[in-house]
């Protein structure tokens, strides 16, 4: 079956969206779908970047941007139709049989499910996020509420990426679902070597990879107060990101950081997997506090492929809090309280057989539920996509 996949950012882009749809589209014939994306000015560069994926792309011309007014709920209107009808004429060329449309913009889910049913073929939506929620706060978001039940309803299949997501959805609409977990090269962290601890030049390197936003402001600034109570130890936060130090010190984030930088992602094995403590966080105070529960980050599979302790700092509610507690691969911290954070963060850096059990639990979770392969595998069955090799 041949499919369109649809998404606001495309490989080799570097956020998490895009790292997942390479992996999982890394395992299909490139033949059997073609991918559509909307032009935001990037298309021309993005044509000549290394890393692509094989099959064809179309990148949808940019749309008209009104937004004051009575006139945006028009240009909506507008804007949805246009780029329906846009993926209907490319669904129609490329003789695909399905639309699987991975969200992150506004226009891109009602789009597709417009675009499937002007062509009469299968739509599934690929929710990495609760795509409802990523509206919290804009003048779009009763728009939004008011569509995604006609939408998640009218599919022919809805994936997921956590249990959380899941009951969500069942909850508010009465819909099933299948969970794919966000993968990752699992074999990739096996090629590393192992942990060379920094405890002989006296220092402690906490690790995040990945952009910082409004999804994390105040976890950094519980962990940065954390890090300055540790007054017997030299820990320093690691920060592998596209935010610049000014960017973070406007959300009061600063102290003891090292800022790296953008990483390559086949870099982040290696990065990872030198880490004294792995830190997986999501805000306590947010405008989304939905999206925070069912969130599940595109790194928390690597964080478990690199075999090193994990530290959670998240709500109580949250998929994250649940899943490394259900399964003690990681310390979880699930108040906002540095004072709290502080003392998990001492117990994990001198209790070796701590960080051993850790270690283990996690590489044995990476192993079971986030690998490619896995993964490749569950979105083929639900969508009836050909993977490669079978």
């Amino acid at each position: 079956m041949k499919f369109a996949f649809v998404s606001h950012v495309l490989p080799p882009n570097w956020s998490g969206q895009s790292v997942v749809i390479h992996r999982i589209l890394s395992g299909i014939n490139p033949d059997d779908y073609c991918l559509i994306a909307q032009d935001y000015g990037e298309a021309d560069e993005h044509r000549q970047q290394k890393g692509r994926l094989q099959a064809k792309h179309y990148y949808l011309p940019r749309r008209l941007m009104f937004m004051r007014g009575w006139r945006f709920a028009l240009i909506r209107w507008v804007n949805i139709i246009s780029r329906a009808l846009q993926i209907a004429r490319i669904i129609r060329r490329e003789n695909c049989e399905a639309i699987v449309c991975c969200p992150g913009d506004f226009f891109g889910l009602p789009a597709s499910y417009l675009a499937s049913k002007l062509t009469g073929v299968k739509f599934y939506p690929y929710m990495l996020d609760y795509y409802s929620e990523q509206s919290a706060g804009f003048k779009s978001a009763r728009f939004v509420r008011r569509f995604e039940p006609m939408i998640m309803r009218g599919a022919t299949g809805i994936i997921v990426p956590n249990e959380f997501l899941q009951d969500e959805l069942r909850e508010c609409y009465g819909v099933d679902s299948v969970i794919v977990r966000n993968p990752c090269d699992v074999a990739q962290y096996e090629k590393e070597p192992p942990f060379q601890s920094n405890g002989h030049r006296g220092e402690f390197k906490i690790v995040f990879t990945g952009s910082i936003y409004n999804a994390h402001f105040d976890a950094f600034r519980n962990l940065l107060s954390a890090i300055k109570m540790l007054d017997n130890l030299n820990v320093k936060l690691h920060l592998y990101t596209n935010q610049t130090l000014d960017e973070l010190e406007k959300q009061g984030i600063s102290g003891p950081i090292v800022l790296q930088g953008t990483q390559e992602t086949s870099a982040m094995p290696g990065i990872q997997r030198q880490a004294d403590l792995l830190f997986l966080p999501l805000a306590f105070k947010s405008p989304f506090p939905k999206l925070i529960r069912t969130s599940a980050p595109g790194k928390t599979g690597e964080y478990l492929a690199a075999s090193r302790p994990v530290l959670v700092h998240a709500p109580p509610d949250s998929f994250l809090a649940w899943y490394f507690r259900q399964h003690d691969c990681g310390v979880v911290v699930d108040e906002s309280d540095p004072v709290k954070l502080a003392q998990a963060i001492g117990r994990i850096l001198t209790d070796p057989e701590l960080q051993q059990k850790l270690s283990a639990n996690a590489w044995e979770r990476a192993r079971a539920e986030f690998s490619i392969r896995a993964a490749q595998s569950a979105f083929a069955k639900v969508t009836g996509a050909n993977l490669i090799g079978q």
